[in-house]
């Protein structure tokens, strides 16, 4: 794969590609119509596996698949940042996979991210081209200032900097499209030590940059008023909650009726009772530490 300058990529994140073979073929097929500049590849994590490039035949159709695996991430050094052995994915460290991309890639202008749960009730390709037009830094989803009782602030580090607590942010990552000068400003500030999710890291970092962010729809109070509800539904004030088509709240086997709409999460069968499972498990253990703060 040879990109120019101005090249855009798709990366689908994905650890199960078989799994979602026709998700796969029409995000492909929609992202290419963009352009001969616009390229797709798959990228997955494995904690067992060596990090390599393969082809994956999908649907009769070659495509460049990225494995990585824990000694890509050794490969960052950052101070903080992945370095707790062994290496977790998740919670709050899926942002190293494209970043590893990135460093392999840095031709690409822009690039994008699809984790594979996301879905879309309309023509991707117009959605694709609505958003490529932007110059922003970083498009996203659920943009909000941080709220003293997400689960993951505690993570945060920035260290040697005293951030106001109007200065840090909150983004919800399982579609976005993020600049190489973006990318290179998280790494900058990873390698000076910053931690912490990168829901959190990345808006804070890119806000302190003077990067610009924009979210793409929802009914935020940080949507522009061409953006409310444009790509995606949300309802309004629920801050970090992410009620509405695209959060974590409503788990789906099938995304909504209204068009022109991106979903997440919309899982395969299997997946949908382990992620119910995992959901269910995750709300019980907030309310528990909403109820231990109320008593003290």
């Amino acid at each position: 794969m040879k990109a120019s300058p101005q090249s855009q990529i798709l990366l689908f994140f994905t650890t199960d590609p078989d799994a979602v073979v026709g998700r796969i073929l029409r995000f492909r097929a929609a992202f290419m119509q963009s352009g001969e500049q616009f390229d797709f590849a798959l990228v997955s994590f494995m904690h067992n596996a060596q990090t390599a490039v393969q082809q994956k035949m999908v649907g009769g159709i070659e495509i460049p698949h990225y494995v990585y695996g824990p000694d890509a991430v050794d490969t960052l050094r950052y101070p903080s940042k992945g370095s707790k052995k062994p290496f977790k994915l998740i919670p709050g460290n899926c942002d190293l996979i494209p970043i590893l991309f990135w460093k392999s890639h840095p031709e690409y202008q822009h690039v994008w991210v699809m984790e594979d749960d996301v879905e879309y009730t309309g023509d991707p390709a117009q959605l694709f081209a609505d958003l490529a037009g932007k110059d922003d830094d970083l498009l996203a989803t659920h943009v909000t200032q941080c709220i003293d009782d997400w689960l993951y602030a505690k993570n945060f580090r920035s260290p040697g900097v005293d951030l106001a607590a109007d200065a840090k942010w909150l983004t919800f990552f399982p579609f976005y499209r993020v600049s190489r000068h973006a990318l290179a400003t998280v790494d900058r500030s990873y390698l000076d030590g910053w931690d912490g999710h990168h829901e959190m890291t990345w808006p804070t970092i890119l806000r302190r940059a003077e990067c610009s962010i924009v979210d793409i729809g929802g009914q935020g109070a940080h949507v522009a008023h061409e953006n409310i509800n444009r790509h995606y539904i949300g309802l309004p004030g629920n801050t970090f909650e992410k009620h509405g088509s695209f959060g974590t709240m409503q788990i789906r086997l099938r995304p909504g009726k209204q068009k022109n709409v991106l979903w997440h999460p919309v899982k395969t069968p299997k997946a949908w009772v382990k992620q119910k499972t995992k959901r269910t498990l995750s709300i019980l253990k907030w309310k528990y530490l909403q109820l231990v703060r109320r008593r003290v």
